[in-house]
């Protein structure tokens, strides 16, 4: 029964073929790598990567996406896939949140302009620790920023405003102003639907406007004078503890010369 059951899998395997493995449009088209199998097995099959493959920077080496293949092409054995998520490591996510820090999360589903809907999980980390009611206004900042690009942009260029950090930073800029932040970060994402025969355009090479909030301040949500003089003298010790770090590293490389 053994070897019959191997001769089968041999012939299986001989009727497989290799395939090249192609990212979206918001990816430039760049090559993932290549799997093997039938064409009918290959479609609807997850194929992971790292964001630093793509950047070649070593701080994005944590995140790592997900593609999903969508059209195979049997003549030139070439796959085109579509981003169906991507999430940071738990390791990384933990190590943003310092003592005495807020972790502020927000868990949301946006819809873009042509009928793409993602979750998104998005993390921003307060210098020290926030009030309830800073905590509310700040999650409130990170679910209105979003919804806004989501309802104005097409999915291939909200994608790269959310992988490449784009809308991080608009969230920070804006939340920083409720409490101090270390880190403004969308940790995780999940493609939850996308229309029939959806197609990849072109993503212009155009900067992401600028999001103006007019955001409801109480008077609970105001940042308190005695925390004030809390984040700056974190600030302080944050600084001088760089500054001695500098100093140790110059005195070893002295004593190495």
């Amino acid at each position: 029964m053994s070897q019959k059951s191997k001769a089968k899998a041999k012939g299986k395997y001989q009727e497989k073929q290799w395939y090249e493995v192609f990212a979206p449009v918001s990816f430039n088209n760049e090559k993932i790598g290549e799997i093997i199998g039938l064409e009918n097995t290959i479609m609807d099959r997850t194929v992971e990567s790292l964001l630093y493959d793509f950047t070649d920077d070593y701080d994005h080496i944590n995140c790592k996406l997900r593609f999903k293949i969508i059209k195979v092409n049997s003549q030139s054995n070439q796959c085109e896939t579509t981003l169906v998520g991507h999430q940071y490591t738990n390791d990384f996510v933990r190590s943003l949140v310092g003592k005495g820090a807020t972790k502020v999360t927000s868990i949301n589903n946006y819809t873009t302009k042509d009928d793409y809907t993602y979750r998104i999980t998005t993390v921003c980390v307060t210098i020290r620790r926030a009030r309830s009611s800073q905590q509310v206004v700040i999650r409130k900042i990170m679910r209105e920023v979003l919804k806004r690009f989501a309802s104005e942009l097409d999915h291939n260029k909200f994608v790269r405003g959310m992988i490449f950090g784009e809308f991080q930073n608009q969230i920070k800029r804006i939340a920083k102003t409720i409490y101090p932040l270390f880190s403004s970060t969308i940790i995780k994402s999940k493609l939850v639907s996308m229309p029939e025969g959806g197609v990849d355009k072109e993503v212009k090479d155009e900067d992401f406007e600028v999001v103006e909030l007019e955001i409801d301040r109480t008077r609970k949500s105001e940042i308190r004078r005695s925390e004030r003089i809390n984040v700056k003298k974190y600030a302080y010790q944050k600084t001088e503890g760089s500054k001695d770090k500098e100093e140790e590293e110059e005195e070893e490389e002295e004593d190495e010369e």
